[in-house]
C-alpha cells in the first residue's frame, strides 16, 4: 500500500519485503513434518543430555524451574499467618463459669479443669431419703450422693 507522500524507493522496498515474506511461507508449507520430529527429538535428547544425573542434582535442577513458584507460595503463606494473627479475638479472662457468651454471641465454653464445682446441698427423693457428703482434698472437690428407697429396712 503506497501513501501519497511514500517515494518510490520506499514503495519498491515494501513490495520487494512482501514478495521474500510470501516466498518463506511458500517454502515453510513445503517442508516435510519429518524434518520438524526430527529437530524436535534431536533438541530434546540434548535437554536430556544436560540434565543432571544424581537425585540431588534433579532436585536442584527441578527447584532452579520452580523457584518463582516456591516464593510466591511462601510469601503468600506468611502473609495469610499474619492477617490471620492480627484479626483474631482477643484473649478472654477465664471466670468459674461453665459456659458464657462471647461479645460476638459465640458460646464461650470452659474446660473442666477450671469449671468451679458444683455445690449440693440437698436433695428431695420421693419415697426415700438422701445423703450428700461434699469432700475437699489436695485433689479438688468430690460430692458424694446416696440415695435409699424408703422401704429398706436398716439393720437387716
Amino acid at each position: 500500500m503506497a501513501r501519497p507522500d511514500d517515494t518510490e524507493d520506499d514503495v519498491a522496498y515494501a513490495e520487494l519485503g512482501e514478495i521474500v515474506r510470501a516466498r518463506l511461507e511458500i517454502d515453510a508449507d513445503e517442508v516435510d513434518a519429518r524434518k520438524f520430529h526430527a529437530m524436535w527429538r534431536e533438541i530434546d535428547k540434548a535437554i536430556d543430555e544436560e540434565a543432571p544425573a544424581s537425585v540431588w542434582g534433579r532436585f536442584v535442577a527441578w527447584l532452579d524451574r520452580h523457584r518463582g513458584n516456591l516464593i510466591t507460595g511462601a510469601v503468600t503463606a506468611g502473609a495469610v499467618a499474619a492477617i490471620a494473627m492480627m484479626i483474631r479475638p482477643a484473649p478472654t479472662v477465664v471466670t468459674r463459669t461453665v459456659v458464657e457468651r462471647a461479645s460476638d454471641g459465640a458460646l464461650d465454653v470452659q474446660p473442666a479443669a477450671l469449671r468451679a464445682p458444683p455445690e449440693i446441698e440437698d436433695v428431695e427423693t420421693p419415697d426415700g431419703e438422701a445423703t450428700v457428703i461434699n469432700l475437699e482434698d489436695e485433689d479438688g472437690h468430690t460430692t458424694v450422693i446416696w440415695v435409699t428407697a424408703a422401704d429398706t429396712v436398716e439393720g437387716i
